[in-house]
């Protein structure tokens, strides 16, 4: 039985409630490994999943008398140096509300950006410890799955989609991309330790994977892979030097996000930019160089959380060089920590620098294996937000929510497994 018999109350607890305990329990497991497809399908879905599978996990515990556990729990991992470091760049993002132009959008991103972290920050307090084989096998179902219908849209034209009336751009699938990106590192990491077979179920995720690579529009997708296959090797080998490399760049990432326009403006050539011309880098460098502009016009506090999108329509942008507002209407910068300093200034890019460092910290008392897949996972999650989407989108909060989650839930079955 995978159910505690005793509330934390120290009272028994029915069968009747036992049941629906675990009936709620595989339904969080369920939603939480059905999110790649629904991704292929819907491309925004994963905070929908996200939550559907915390609700769930929260209902089970509910049903097990485990409530004040879960609340003790929770309070623990917020009152650590990470929970405070994390509830201070909250608290600044909610104080940004005061200064914003546009309060409503503001409020609409931090429920957008927080409420898939709140959901993944239940579920990896309460669902690793309750992972099934079953469950991660069915993960692997549902990762496969996704990347045989999205090459097979592509290959398509797209014409099923049209038919259905769905919209039918080739971009929308880097989203599910990256989401199977972030969820390929647990999968294999699990599959590989699954027994006799677990390699050659292994290869074909993997291979199924690499032919959506080489079908999807996402560049961003393609660097996070190159970055997190080298990484998890050196971290293999040297897991301290790993983490000290990765602290430095996140304070050279962070301190020179300003200039990330200027100095990527002064390093690529135009043969470069000839070269590269379907990852649009000429227009990415005069993005960066607009919300650079904007960062120089109010340093400190910045414009307040959420306003990109409306960035070009802000009293900032009035004192931008005229030359460069016309790329402050792209909707976000492309690069999160820009966006970071663009919107809640110096406080804000130290307070987030804080919080990364305390996560890597954090990562290196993990079991060797762990620490390692969770260093490449960092360092692929990073190298996109460097060059990708915007900083807050929630199918991007909740896709590392779950692939916390599952990491959690690989380090608890290794452990089980343990000589």
């Amino acid at each position: 039985m995978n159910t505690l018999p005793m509330a934390s109350a120290g009272r028994p607890v029915s069968d009747r409630r036992l049941r629906l305990a675990d009936a709620l329990w595989r339904a969080a497991m369920a939603a939480l490994a059905i999110m790649p497809f629904a991704m292929a399908i819907a491309h925004r879905s994963t905070p929908l999943f996200l939550a559907l599978s915390a609700a769930s996990a929260v209902g089970a515990t509910a049903a097990e008398g485990q409530l004040r556990r879960l609340g003790r729990d929770a309070v623990a991992a917020l009152a650590s140096p990470l929970g405070l470091a994390v509830l201070a760049f909250l608290a600044w993002s909610v104080a940004s509300i005061a200064w914003s132009p546009f309060k409503a959008l503001s409020v609409t991103a931090l429920g957008e950006l927080w409420i898939p972290i709140a959901c993944g920050f239940v579920l990896a307090l309460v669902l690793p410890e309750r992972m099934t084989r079953g469950g991660f096998w069915l993960l692997a179902g549902c990762v496969v799955a996704a990347c045989l219908l999205i090459v097979a849209d592509l290959r398509t034209g797209l014409v099923a989609r049209e038919a259905l009336g769905m919209r039918a751009n080739t971009f929308i699938f880097n989203r599910p991309t990256l989401t199977l990106l972030v969820l390929m590192l647990p999968l294999l990491a699990w599959l590989a330790a699954s027994g006799r077979q677990g390699w050659a179920y292994g290869a074909g995720a993997a291979l199924a994977f690499a032919m959506v690579l080489a079908h999807s529009d996402s560049g961003a997708a393609l660097l996070g892979l190159l970055v997190m296959g080298p990484v998890f090797l050196i971290a293999w080998f040297a897991p301290r030097t790993t983490r000290w490399l990765a602290a430095a760049a996140c304070v050279l990432a962070i301190a020179s996000a300003p200039f990330l326009g200027s100095l990527s403006e002064g390093l690529i050539s135009p043969a470069m930019h000839g070269h590269m011309t379907e990852h649009h880098t000429r227009e990415r460098v005069d993005v960066w160089r607009s919300f650079g502009a904007a960062v120089r016009v109010s340093p400190v506090v910045g414009s307040g959380f959420g306003v990109s999108p409306r960035m070009r329509q802000t009293p900032v942008a009035s004192k931008v060089p005229p030359q460069l507002r016309r790329m402050l209407a792209i909707g976000h910068p492309h690069s999160t920590p820009l966006q970071v300093w663009t919107e809640l200034g110096a406080v804000g890019a130290f307070l987030a620098l804080v919080a990364l460092l305390l996560l890597l910290r954090n990562l290196g008392r993990q079991p060797h294996m762990i620490a390692s897949l969770s260093l490449s996972l960092f360092a692929g999650a990073a190298a996109v937000a460097m060059v990708g989407h915007g900083a807050w989108q929630g199918w991007w909060a909740a896709s590392l929510g779950a692939a916390v989650v599952w990491m959690l839930a690989l380090k608890k079955t290794r452990l089980e497994t343990l000589p």
